[in-house]
Order: C-alpha cells, then sequence, then structure tokens
C-alpha cells in the first residue's frame, strides 16, 4: 500500500482530524485559569471612632451608632470667630497604628444668597501633643463655598485619642437663622 492511498481513507483522515483537534483543545485550555477567593467577614468595632471632646456638649455633638458617625450642631456668630478647643475626638482603640484622612463629601447650600452671611469654617485635625496635622478649610467667595481638598493620609497611634477644633465666623451684619450642612468623611486603613 501506498502512502497516497492511505491517506485517502476517511478512517485516516478522522484520525489526524482528532489528533489536531486535540492539541488545538490542549493548547485552549492551557490559556484558561480560575480564581477563587472564598472571603470571611466578621462583624467588629471600628477601632478608629469618635469620643466626646471637652467642647462636644457646646458643640451639639450626637454620636451615631457604634461611634462611627457623628453630628454636630455648632454656632457662627457675625464679625466674631467661635471656637470649639475639642468639638469631637477621634480615637484609635484598635490593635494597631491606622492612616487617616480627612475627604470633603458635600455642603448646602453650596451657592447662593445664605452663603453670603458666612466667612469661614475651619476644621483643625490635631494630635495628643496638639500639633495641627490637618486644616480642612471652608471659607466663601461672593456667595460660593470654597470646599477643602483631600488631605494626605496620617498615622494615628494605637491608643491615640486626637481632636478636632472647629472655628466659625460669620461676616458682619450676617443674617439671624441662616444655616448651612457640611458632611466630612475620616477615611480609614
Amino acid at each position: 500500500m501506498n502512502l497516497e492511498r492511505i491517506m485517502r481513507k476517511r478512517s485516516v483522515k478522522l484520525f489526524f482530524l482528532l489528533i489536531s483537534a486535540s492539541l488545538i483543545m490542549t493548547a485552549s485550555a492551557a490559556v484558561y485559569y480560575a480564581l477563587l477567593m472564598e472571603p470571611e467577614v466578621t462583624i467588629s468595632a471600628a477601632p478608629v471612632h469618635f469620643t466626646d471632646g471637652d467642647d462636644s456638649s457646646a458643640a451639639g455633638y450626637s454620636p451615631g451608632t457604634n461611634n462611627t458617625y457623628a453630628s454636630l450642631s455648632l454656632k457662627a456668630y457675625p464679625n466674631v470667630t467661635l471656637t470649639y478647643e475639642q468639638a469631637v475626638n477621634v480615637t484609635n482603640t484598635g490593635d494597631s497604628d491606622h492612616d487617616i484622612r480627612l475627604r470633603h463629601v458635600s455642603i448646602s447650600p453650596a451657592s447662593g444668597d445664605d452663603v453670603g452671611n458666612f466667612t469661614s469654617i475651619i476644621f483643625y485635625l490635631i494630635d495628643a501633643t496638639g500639633d495641627v496635622k490637618a486644616t480642612f478649610d471652608y471659607n466663601t467667595t461672593l456667595d460660593s463655598w470654597n470646599t477643602p481638598e483631600t488631605t494626605g493620609w496620617m498615622l494615628i497611634a494605637q491608643n491615640a485619642e486626637w481632636t478636632i477644633k472647629i472655628e466659625t465666623k460669620a461676616v458682619a451684619g450676617a443674617k439671624d437663622g441662616v444655616s448651612c450642612s457640611i458632611t466630612i468623611a475620616i477615611d480609614v486603613r
């Protein structure tokens, strides 16, 4: 039998087709793989959270569930800087040091006639030694708020308690009863 006759037979052609397909499947299978992830999620207390400061009562501090939210009710007086030395504290009760930063989320109203009644609302993050770690300055230009940029990351040591000092100021002759709402996030990693 010569080779040409063997190649014409269907069974041989089918055999070569199957070998070729097997080689292609093997090469293709080598490209595909899977990653598996099996997370386990455990509920625990937040290591960095809010705590009372010396001026928390005057600042109208109201802690949220698990102290991961703080509501403040501040005042601003016309042409006077009102200072809350320790409006609220940020405390790290975790098992290790953590990085934190301040991030602007929202301010309402962001602009309009009422905004022009304010001069500034400034938040200072102060460490346990009294050093100012970050300044978060909300100030106005005419009838619009200028919002601060997100701060860099700062290391808060295990068992450390930092304070947030707040200064508010309204323009001379500001209308009574005008208010604004600010939301600031303290990111923790």
